[in-house]
């Protein structure tokens, strides 16, 4: 992904009010997760479909084509809807903001019905952290042609995800995301100096 995405990303988050923790995850695992498009296509589900892994709503009055920045808004709301939602159903402290983060992106790929209803959320709320984590993995499967089969790129996802939700961040990935915290501390300077 670009330098001038991720710039837009990250100022859509902070525009949302949404810290760096969150526009890191959605950076480097829901957004090479879900992919860029900007047109509206038809998803694994044959749902309407654009931007970043954004649903069309019933009604929404879709576009021919979005850019970068109206993408990564849109992005950066949808997040903020699957934290609060997220964060509504759990009931005790998350371990770190990193599995909160994963959780939102958890619920973002498999929408807040199925978490409620979750063993990963049972878990979690009975204080089973890692138990909750481990759930991830289980989380693999897709529609395909009707057929429920093992989607290859939900196996990477939830692989991905791991770390996250255990809070367990590599010593390469802390590196990465302290480069990407100065970027958006900048970012965030320049938006309170323009105020």
């Amino acid at each position: 992904m670009g330098v001038n995405l991720k710039q837009k990303l990250i100022v859509a988050f902070i525009t949302a009010g949404l810290s760096s923790p969150a526009a890191f995850v959605a950076y480097d695992l829901s957004l090479p997760s879900e992919g860029y498009v900007p047109t509206v296509y038809l998803d694994t589900g044959n749902l309407q479909t654009f931007c970043v892994g954004h649903l069309a709503l019933k009604g929404e009055v879709l576009k021919s084509s979005y850019t970068e920045q109206e993408c990564m808004t849109i992005f950066a709301s949808d997040w903020k809807k699957h934290l609060a939602q997220i964060d509504s159903v759990v009931k005790v402290p998350y371990k770190s903001e990193w599995e909160r983060q994963a959780l939102t992106d958890f619920t973002f790929n498999n929408g807040i019905a199925n978490v409620k209803s979750s063993t990963l959320l049972k878990k979690l709320n009975s204080g089973d952290h890692v138990g909750a984590c481990q759930q991830l993995t289980r989380w693999t499967k897709g529609r395909v042609k009707g057929v429920l089969v093992t989607l290859r790129g939900l196996v990477t996802r939830r692989d991905n995800t791991m770390p996250y939700c255990l809070g367990e961040l590599t010593p390469d990935k802390q590196t990465e995301y302290e480069q990407f915290e100065r970027e958006y501390n900048e970012a965030l300077k320049r938006q309170k100096e323009s105020r």
